[in-house]
């Protein structure tokens, strides 16, 4: 319930209509396309020259070959030069997941408050046990004990305990 409320007034933070993280994106992606040159072909596409790249923009299909723009929804740095050379507005092409609108719908309903467990009304019904474990695949593994007087692994790696060292150069 505090976090709906918190979240609510988050909301209310707000400056533009899409969210600060897009918002941030969106300022980043202005600021790298400054370093950009922008092609017309006179209908809906845009060629975008990014250094030795070249980018293909159809602001029509929301498309760009960088595909940045299609992953986040957030007009990339092509995108928002040729919003620019257009003359509109790049933020008015972000997708609707990141506007205030859909923000708020998804902390629109309140959870209600419940009672604590101990004022819940006592049941006669039957008591729910976890499940009874179930025998796993496989060997079952050994469950004796080894006495003391039992010798050890009489395979694989020996101990040297009792072995007299000796050096190899001198003896």
């Amino acid at each position: 319930m505090d976090r709906n409320v918190e979240m609510r007034k988050f909301v209310d933070t707000w400056i533009p209509d899409i969210s600060p993280m897009a918002s941030l994106v969106l300022e980043e992606n202005k600021d790298y396309a400054r370093d950009c040159q922008v092609r017309f072909n006179g209908q809906f596409g845009y060629e975008i020259l990014d250094g030795h790249y070249r980018h293909i923009i159809d602001i029509r299909k929301k498309t760009c070959t960088c595909r940045t723009w299609q992953l986040r929804g957030i007009p990339c740095q092509h995108a928002v030069l040729a919003y620019q050379h257009a003359g509109q507005d790049p933020e008015d092409h972000v997708v609707h997941w990141y506007r205030k609108d859909t923000f708020m719908k998804a902390y629109n309903c309140f959870i209600q408050p419940i009672h604590n467990i101990e004022m819940w009304p006592h049941t006669s019904d039957i008591v729910i046990e976890p499940p009874e474990p179930k025998q796993m695949p496989g060997r079952p593994p050994k469950c004796r004990r080894k006495s003391k007087d039992e010798p050890r692994k009489k395979y694989g790696k020996l101990s040297r305990r009792g072995v007299k060292m000796t050096c190899s150069k001198c003896h």
